[in-house]
């Protein structure tokens, strides 16, 4: 009895010890990947990088035809369109890029990433590659942007798709995590902007109706490339606004035909209330709206040939028009 005493307690200051180690190198900024390594292995055959002005961005532009922008959500990538670009760019030119802090682009130079902020970043990408008129398609917290951009762009809008966006500021609802995921959120902090995987795979299955679609591979890119964003700038919205709250604003000034995607599944931006707000205040006489069964929070990758499907149906009709110059 004894001896098993003391075995779990020499396993127990060991892990005790193990832990400390990487708390330390983790804060340190020694497990920070590195930056060859990341494009090297979450670059496209058809990966650009550019500056606009100060900001170092990653796009893939692919295909020829109508033009269609593609932008992500909070801490995904611009691989989190794959299965839409697949299905689009034989008929259409599909542009997408990583916003700034995330997948492989650089941070924000002012640390801003509100709206405002990504609607400018959206029109000097446009003027960079000389795009006339475009569908813009925006997801989740891209949303923000999306809206802002097509609503003081008309001009450029030949069309918008909406999937799972906050209609305006969110309410949080209490969290239903797993003790697993607590004990992970407890710790989070000690590791200074360094997420382990178990973090990131949390985050995943809490978005995804489908837990068996977050795959390792998965959980590992998530982890990569948000480990790359340590230490990085950061600033909240301007003017102590909650995020989200000009977008009701934005969605009453858009007349482009728009495509409204939803997931019944969604606990972050439910179809009740912010599907719903969504459609109601479009200004848009052509608009509608899908929905998804078994399908979470980030459509374009969960469901993503069944919504590029409602896509294609919605460009054949709209993106005729959008061109580059």
């Amino acid at each position: 009895m004894r001896r098993l005493l003391r075995l779990l307690l020499i396993a127990s200051v060991a892990a005790l010890l193990g832990f400390a180690a990487l708390v330390l190198t983790a804060r340190s900024g020694w497990l920070k990947p590195d930056e060859a390594e990341m494009r090297a292995r979450y670059g496209l055959p058809t990966s650009h990088y550019l500056k606009l002005g100060a900001q170092q961005l990653h796009y893939v532009d692919e295909g020829s035809g109508p033009v269609v922008v593609l932008v992500h959500g909070s801490y995904a990538s611009l691989r989190q369109w794959q299965e839409w670009a697949d299905a689009l760019k034989g008929n259409y030119r599909v542009i997408r890029f990583d916003r700034p802090g995330m997948g492989l682009s650089g941070p924000s130079p002012d640390g801003r990433q509100d709206g405002e902020a990504e609607a400018r970043l959206i029109g000097q990408l446009a003027a960079k590659l000389d795009l006339d008129r475009f569908v813009i398609a925006g997801t989740s917290s891209s949303g923000e942007g999306v809206a802002h951009y097509a609503a003081r762009n008309p001009q450029r809008v030949s069309g918008v798709i909406l999937a799972n966006i906050a209609a305006g500021p969110i309410t949080p609802r209490p969290p239903h995590f797993p003790l697993w995921f607590q004990a992970v959120l407890k710790a989070d902090p000690l590791f200074k902007g360094w997420h382990p995987r178990l973090f990131w795979r949390g985050i995943l299955e809490m978005n995804f109706s489908d837990k068996a679609k977050v795959t390792p591979r998965l959980v590992r890119e998530w982890t990569d490339l948000n480990n790359r964003a340590q230490g990085w700038p950061r600033k909240p919205w301007p003017g102590g606004k909650p995020p989200f709250s000009g977008t009701p604003d934005d969605l009453k000034a858009i007349k482009a035909p728009a495509l409204v995607l939803w997931s019944a599944n969604d606990p972050d931006t439910p179809l009740e209330t912010h599907g719903r707000q969504t459609m109601a205040l479009l200004a848009s006489a052509d608009k509608n709206i899908a929905v998804f069964k078994n399908c979470g929070h980030m459509l374009p990758q969960e469901c993503g040939t069944a919504s590029a499907a409602a896509v294609q149906l919605f460009l054949a009709r709209t993106a005729k028009t959008g061109t580059a110059k």
